[in-house]
């Protein structure tokens, strides 16, 4: 979890209940976890760049 900025947590729970694959975000804190429990932390950017290769 996120210390430095406990209202991002949520974001990553939604993710965990979700199931979800990827969390896209452009925030610093969660990009510096780059994982979390499995699940891919990426920037708008990059997931776009990923579609666009498949």
């Amino acid at each position: 979890m996120i210390r430095e900025d406990p209202s991002d947590n949520m974001f990553l729970e939604c993710a965990i209940e979700a199931g979800a694959d990827y969390l896209i975000s452009g925030d610093q804190h969660l990009k510096k976890l780059k994982r979390f429990q499995g699940i891919e932390i990426i920037t708008p950017r990059e997931y776009l760049l990923r579609l666009r290769e498949k």
